[in-house]
C-alpha cells in the first residue's frame, strides 16, 4: 500500500534515487545527488517541508512532488494566492498513475490550504522558486514536451494548457555582432558595463539566484544612466552534464521610454560576442509564445526553437 507524507530530513537520498529512476526527460539533470537537491531546493529560505510530498511503498520512496509559490508584487516575499506543483516524479511502478494522482492531489491540498486560488503545473520565469539548473535549461519552462510522462499526470488530472514556453538556443562559435548604422550609433552613444556577481536587486532575485554564477550586462549613456540590462548565468550543473559551456538568459529589460530603439538587440549581441570570446559555445533563453516582441528579437539574433514546454492550469471549480 502506498503511503503519502511530507518531507523528512532523512529523505534527500531517497528523492535523488527517485529522480534518477523517474522518466523526467532529457532536460533533467542526471545523475542527481543529495547535494544538488540541497543546494537548489532544501537550502532556499522559503522551503516548506509540508509542500514536498513523498510517496512510500514499504521502505522505498517511489515518487515525490513539490508545490510552491512565486513572489509578491514587490519581490520582497511570497504570494500565496498563486501556487504551482513544480514537478511530479514517479519511478516505474505498477501503480504509477495512482501514485502520480495521489501526489498531485496532496500538492493541490497544500496550496489551497495556504490560500492559493490559482493552481498551476510546472515552473516558469515568474515561478522559478526551485530547480533552476536541475530541470529545463536556462530557466523553468513549465513541463517540457520531452517530459511527456510528467505532462500526462497533469493532463489526466484535468489540467488545461496555459502558457506555452519556447526554449530557444544559438551556437556562439565565431559569433560577430551585426554592423549597421543603428548599431554604430548606439555604440558611439553608450557604454557597456559587465558586472560579475552583481548585487541582487530584490529579495526574490537573491533567493532564486544565490549559488549560481550570475553576470549582468548594463547599457548606460555617457551620463551613467542605465538604459537597460541583461542577466545571464552559466547554467550549472546542467551545462557540465551536457559537456558544453553554456550561458542562460534570465532577464532582458530596456527602460520603458527607450524600447523599440534597437537597444535590446545591441545589448544582447554584445553580450553574445563577449561570451563567445570567453569560449562559451551555447546560449539559451526561454520565451513565452505570447511574447511576440521577444520572439522577434531572439530570432533576429539567430536563435532557433529547440523545445517547447507548457505551464498547465487547473480550471476553476464551478
Amino acid at each position: 500500500m502506498i503511503e503519502f507524507r511530507c518531507f523528512r530530513n532523512e529523505d534527500p537520498p531517497r528523492l535523488a534515487d527517485v529522480w534518477r529512476s523517474a522518466d523526467l526527460g532529457p532536460a533533467a539533470m542526471q545523475p542527481m545527488t543529495s547535494a544538488l537537491l540541497e543546494s537548489t531546493v532544501f537550502s532556499k529560505p522559503y522551503f516548506d517541508r509540508q509542500g514536498l510530498i513523498v510517496a512510500i511503498d514499504g521502505a522505498r520512496a517511489v515518487g515525490f512532488a513539490h508545490a510552491a509559490f512565486g513572489p509578491a508584487a514587490d519581490n520582497c516575499g511570497i504570494d500565496p494566492s498563486v501556487g504551482t506543483t513544480l514537478l511530479v516524479a514517479v519511478v516505474p511502478h505498477a501503480d504509477y498513475q495512482a501514485i502520480g494522482q495521489g501526489l498531485l492531489e496532496r500538492c493541490e491540498a497544500y496550496l489551497r490550504g495556504r490560500g492559493a486560488t490559482t493552481l498551476l503545473g510546472g515552473g516558469s520565469p515568474a515561478m522559478r522558486s526551485f530547480y533552476l539548473g536541475l530541470y529545463g535549461g536556462s530557466d523553468l519552462p513549465g513541463i517540457l514536451d520531452s517530459s511527456s510522462v510528467m505532462q500526462g499526470i497533469f493532463q489526466r488530472a484535468g489540467y488545461e494548457e496555459g502558457e506555452r514556453i519556447a526554449v530557444l538556443r544559438r551556437r556562439l562559435a565565431g559569433y560577430r555582432p551585426p554592423i549597421n548604422r543603428l548599431q554604430v550609433a548606439i555604440r558611439r552613444n553608450t557604454v557597456l558595463r559587465v558586472i560579475d556577481e552583481p548585487t541582487r536587486r530584490t529579495w526574490w532575485e537573491a533567493a532564486t539566484t544565490t549559488g549560481i554564477a550570475l553576470r549582468r550586462y548594463e547599457l548606460r549613456n555617457h551620463s551613467e544612466e542605465v538604459l537597460g540590462s541583461a542577466s545571464l548565468w552559466d547554467m550549472q550543473p546542467l551545462a557540465s552534464a551536457w559537456g558544453v559551456l553554456a550561458a542562460g538568459v534570465l532577464h532582458v529589460g530596456i527602460e520603458g521610454p527607450r524600447r523599440r530603439q534597437g537597444l535590446a538587440r545591441y545589448l544582447l549581441s554584445e553580450a553574445m560576442h563577449d561570451l563567445a570570446e570567453e569560449g562559451v559555445s551555447l546560449m539559451e533563453t526561454h520565451v513565452a509564445l505570447s511574447n511576440s516582441a521577444a520572439f522577434a528579437l531572439f530570432e533576429s539574433l539567430g536563435f532557433e526553437t529547440a523545445e517547447w514546454g507548457t505551464v498547465f492550469r487547473r480550471p476553476p471549480k464551478h
